[in-house]
């Protein structure tokens, strides 16, 4: 028996007609279910990327509420700090509320960087300026903020016009002349304004945004015999805030991720507030 030819002594002819390839049929079979293969694939990662988005714009908007809604809780236990003094006639409340045309202000009063002092000298009645001692370090006497002048027996609430140092003495001009006569001794607090606005749902605190998507802010505010109102009356004992911050770019045909913000901070500035008068 002969026995075969080696591939290599077999003519080229030969050899192509040997090869076999792909019908048309079974290419068209391969394309059909790679198609179905890649088409499961993109939309198991479109759904995965969908899901992520969603997860990720939930997250910003939960940030987003629970910082406001933090410094906005922060503000409101700090309401009235150091303003014990403050005769009701001054008409410098704690806390102001008000909505018009169709902007939200909610302005709060107090020494929220505790800058106080005492004075250094004595002060007579219609002077402009008094001269106090050094704040504690890290604080500062500010132009164009509030001044609290308290002996206990009498005070008045001035804005500050400037601070000077001369001589190692520390100088507060005031706008209008004092209309009591202060020994040395009483206490000289600074009072700051923190002011939140709302409107188009934006939230700004003195003009810097907390909020960019706020869809929803609204304060009830409950006095000591627990009646909520919508205004604070003059025995506050606590606000409840409600707030809605959604993320600012919402992804289409997809629920807007949110955060509700719904709580009840107690303004213990103000529980033991007095009347001078």
């Amino acid at each position: 028996m002969r026995e075969p030819k080696p591939a290599s002594a077999r003519s080229p002819a030969r050899l192509l007609a040997d090869e076999r390839g792909l019908t048309i049929a079974e290419l068209l079979v391969g394309a059909a279910i790679a198609m179905v293969v890649l088409g499961v694939g993109f939309g198991t990662v479109a759904v995965q990327g969908r899901s992520a988005a969603m997860q990720t714009g939930l997250a910003d908007a939960q940030n987003t509420g629970r910082g406001a809604g933090e410094i906005l809780l922060q503000d409101l236990r700090m309401a009235g700090f150091g303003m014990l003094g403050v005769d009701p006639e001054d008409a410098v409340p704690p806390i102001e509320f008000g909505v018009l045309g169709g902007e939200t202000t909610l302005t709060l009063r107090g020494a929220f960087t505790n800058t106080q002092t005492t004075l250094k000298v004595g002060a007579p009645k219609n002077a402009t300026s008094v001269v106090v001692n050094p704040p504690p370090a890290g604080t500062a006497f500010v132009a164009g903020e509030l001044v609290l002048v308290d002996s206990g027996l009498s005070s008045e609430i001035k804005t500050i016009t400037g601070v000077s140092t001369v001589g190692g003495d520390l100088t507060i001009n005031l706008d209008s002349p004092l209309q009591h006569q202060y020994p040395v001794g009483p206490n000289v607090i600074q009072l700051e304004e923190v002011v939140y606005t709302w409107e188009n749902d934006l939230l700004l605190r003195n003009g810097q945004v907390v909020a960019d998507a706020a869809t929803t802010f609204d304060l009830d505010f409950v006095a000591q015999d627990a009646t909520v109102a919508d205004e604070p009356g003059e025995n506050l004992r606590s606000v409840v805030l409600d707030l809605v911050a959604e993320h600012p770019s919402p992804l289409p045909d997809t629920p807007t991720p949110d955060s509700h913000v719904t709580t009840e901070v107690n303004v213990r500035n103000l529980t033991f507030r007095f009347d001078l008068s």
